[in-house]
């Protein structure tokens, strides 16, 4: 008689178990249908309803796409060394297909999602086996927190491309890793590409990318498939390909630098200096967003104190990851989930240590949620109570977007400074102005310039030289598209824009009567219009920075944007 290894045992005996409660994935997946239906629900409330303000951090991308349909190939996002492009390429084939707008635009991230949703359950189904399981933490990304609702609505960077990805490099590293010989040459080349597209996309991959990996090399340490760790290599550096053409150009520390915040002793006397800083950030604003205890836009907490104990229940499946014995293919599984929340440390070390808006803590949602679902499956004795919490963490997550739907102003927002959020409602007002005066070439802030650009598919032409800091502070890389400003300047006319700025009215109008400069004003909505200038002034001659914080702009790439930002042609 063949003789089991104990681990063998247990394998068999809790597959026996759950095939007799009729739990297995094989007998198909209608809570993932159900999952996909909701999600798809929700978010097409919040298109409907026009909860998601456009902003220029939204327009950007948007440009970039609209640009790439005409022949620009950038690499990472406007004005900076970091962030890929993947999001702009991926909608500028949606806006060959469908035309160019917002809601294309909002399409795109929508079918990243469901493939956020489809991935998750498959991830939990790999890891607990049980539909159950699958099924709520389907549901849990479906029916999210506010934070993540906004963050895979609108695009803000590639962070629902992240969440895919890295996804689906767990689910192919857990199949590498647990092969016997590694499994197919093939297989390794994508997760290896996969990889490499993610970094260049938003070096947050590394979350989920570097645990795999080392669960991987760890299952294979006493015969490393060297055959196979090239072919990987090889496809992260198709995968990375972009990225590693920009540090070709800039140079490698320039490159490694914008990720990381600047130069290794940079990071570390940084991280000496405002350490406890970054932890008082860390759980005052990041992980109670993530959690949804709040949104990412305010401190308005929601549903308090019912939230608390429902945040508790996320770190109680963490901690269970870490410490419950299970099967040793399954506790690998989850230990390489749980290895992820390593990101808190690096943003505790690195520039992203003070984001308010909770954002960069986004990668942990899905493997979060995994874990939570693997816990409370392995509590038989609690089922029918394991269920209704899950039911509960959804009726909480619902009520904060549907409480943030019925409140719009400011609806579903990703803007944490006031002066940034600025509501939709009077932008066809103030075009309609503009049309009446004749000029349609501004100087005004960075919130008003791009999303002007690309609904009015760049016939306005705005440039971004003035500070919407509440302070006047002022970088040169709000910046983005250099060739507005070139427009802008060499317009014989121009009125300057501004909006939820009272203080930057108040020093332009100081500004113009020390210039003896005459002017007309309209306000329209939360923008104000200075217009009819007596002689045309630029923003040199006007006093209103505090400070300016950076030497110069980034350039962009391609480096001459002329070709393709043709404002106001």
């Amino acid at each position: 008689m063949t003789q089991l290894t104990p681990d063998v045992t247990v394998q068999r005996q809790l597959g026996g178990a759950r095939r007799a409660a009729g739990d297995e994935t094989s007998a198909g997946a209608p809570g993932l249908w159900l999952a996909l239906l909701l999600g798809l629900a929700l978010k097409t409330l919040i298109l409907a309803t026009g909860s998601v303000t456009f902003d220029s951090d939204e327009a950007i991308v948007a440009l970039m796409a609209r640009h790439i349909t005409q022949g620009a190939r950038p690499i990472f996002f406007y004005g900076q060394h970091y962030m890929g492009a993947l999001d702009a390429y991926l909608i500028s084939l949606a806006f060959l297909l469908l035309g160019q707008s917002v809601l294309v635009v909002r399409l795109v991230q929508l079918v990243l999602f469901m493939g956020v949703v489809g991935t998750t359950y498959a991830l939990s189904s790999r890891l607990s086996q049980n539909r159950l399981a699958a099924t709520a933490a389907a549901l849990l990304v479906a029916l999210p927190p506010v934070m993540v609702g906004v963050y895979t609505t609108a695009t803000l960077g590639d962070y629902v491309e992240i969440l895919l990805l890295g996804n689906l490099l767990l689910l192919a590293g857990w199949r590498m890793a647990e092969s016997p010989d590694g499994g197919p040459f093939w297989l390794w080349g994508v997760w290896g590409f996969l990889a490499g597209l993610g970094w260049w996309s938003m070096s947050l991959v590394v979350v989920t990318a570097v645990p795999a990996a080392i669960y991987i090399l760890r299952q294979h340490r006493s015969h490393l498939p060297w055959g196979r760790i090239l072919v990987a290599a090889l496809g992260a550096a198709l995968g990375a390909a972009p990225w590693l053409a920009a540090a070709f150009h800039v140079g490698l520390a320039a490159t490694l630098g914008a990720v990381s915040g600047g130069g290794p002793g940079e990071v570390l006397a940084r991280l000496f200096a405002e350490w406890p800083t970054r932890v008082v950030s860390l759980f005052t604003f990041g992980l109670p967003a993530l959690l949804g205890l709040r949104p990412p836009w305010n401190l308005d907490w929601i549903a308090l104190p019912l939230g608390i104990p429902l945040a508790m229940v996320y770190l109680a499946a963490l901690w269970a990851a870490l410490r419950q014995p299970i099967d040793p293919p399954t506790r690998a599984r989850r230990l390489t989930l749980a290895a992820s929340w390593w990101l808190l440390a690096l943003v505790m070390l690195g520039p992203l240590g003070f984001d308010p808006s909770g954002r960069y803590l986004l990668p942990l949602y899905p493997l979060l949620v995994t874990l939570l679902a693997d816990w409370l499956i392995r509590l038989p004795r609690l089922r029918r109570l394991s269920l209704a919490l899950v039911g509960v963490l959804l009726a909480y997550n619902l009520w904060g977007t549907l409480r943030a739907v019925r409140d719009n102003p400011p609806g579903l927002s990703a803007q944490f400074n006031p002066i940034a959020a600025i509501p939709e409602d009077h932008n066809g007002e103030l075009l309609a102005f503009l049309d009446e005066i004749g000029v349609h070439s501004a100087y005004t802030h960075y919130w008003v310039a791009y999303r002007f650009a690309f609904l009015t598919g760049e016939q306005v032409c705005f440039s971004p030289r003035l500070p919407f800091h509440s302070d006047l502070r002022y970088s040169p890389r709000d910046d983005r598209i250099p060739a507005y400003t070139q427009a802008v300047d060499a317009s014989p006319e121009v009125i300057y824009v501004t909006a939820n700025h009272p203080l930057l009215d108040s020093v332009l109008v100081r500004e113009f009567d020390a210039l003896d400069v005459t002017y007309r004003q309209r306000q329209i909505g939360p923008y104000r219009v200075f217009y009819d200038l007596s002689r045309p002034v630029r923003p040199a001659e006007l006093d209103v920075y505090s400070e300016i914080t950076a030497a110069a702009p980034l350039t962009p790439f391609p480096a001459n944007l002329s070709a393709f930002a043709n404002c106001g042609g």
